[in-house]
């Protein structure tokens, strides 16, 4: 049985990786996503930044137990990383910069599009970075990362400086990108598809997501 801390509570990244032909990769990019989502869980339960840090350092340190060979602290995502680090030589120290970036949002103040932009990208650009590398290939997501995961941020924190202007720039970049993804990353990319709705305050329904989410799939257009 899966555990439930395997799996992202995200939908829209759960609906995107059904997408994932190969059920054992499938489940791998799931935990990837699922460990994101238990670091950024860290700020938004915790009122106290030192111990927003002390629990980002025990993500940290665990990762270094598997860079080290040593025995890893116990936690079904240490295992699941554990097996992808070794069957896939992922670099540990792409989880550590992930880790790392995450620091500045245990700041419970408002944020900037250019420090969120620094969160992103060590955070669901090292995410998509180490997932396409489980998919075997190595096709910079970056572009797309950022359309996504700002749009995400921008829903739960303040940007202050993130309007229209920013939005139509993130959309025009992530839409060049993914015209030239190979097919099996994909999957990756289609939450960027829905990120204008979280921009802009709204979630889509249930059934416009699956179907935005097809549409984007196969015609490799977000």
């Amino acid at each position: 049985m899966t555990s439930s801390e395997l799996l992202p509570k995200s939908e829209d990244v759960r609906l995107a990786c059904a997408f994932i032909p190969d059920a054992e990769k499938r489940a791998e990019v799931l935990s990837l996503f699922a460990f994101l989502e238990t670091l950024r869980e860290i700020p938004e339960r915790t009122t106290d930044p030192l111990m927003g840090e002390i629990r980002l350092r025990w993500w940290y340190e665990a990762i270094e137990e598997i860079a080290e060979g040593r025995p890893v602290r116990y936690h079904p995502l240490t295992e699941a990383l554990k097996a992808m680090v070794e069957r896939y030589r992922l670099p540990t120290e792409t989880f550590h910069d992930l880790i790392e970036g995450q620091m500045p949002l245990l700041d419970k103040g408002p944020l900037t599009i250019k420090d969120a932009l620094g969160v992103v990208d060590r955070g669901e650009g090292n995410l998509l970075r180490l997932s396409a590398q489980v998919l075997g290939e190595t096709t910079d997501l970056t572009d797309v990362a950022r359309l996504y995961g700002l749009a995400q941020i921008k829903a739960k924190r303040d940007l202050s400086d993130a309007g229209d202007t920013e939005l139509a720039h993130l959309k025009r970049e992530a839409g060049k990108a993914a015209k030239g993804l190979p097919t099996a990353l994909m999957p990756l990319a289609l939450p960027a598809s829905l990120a204008a709705d979280y921009w802009q305050g709204r979630a889509p329904g249930p059934l416009a997501k699956r179907l935005r989410l097809f549409w984007s799939f196969v015609t490799g257009r977000i």
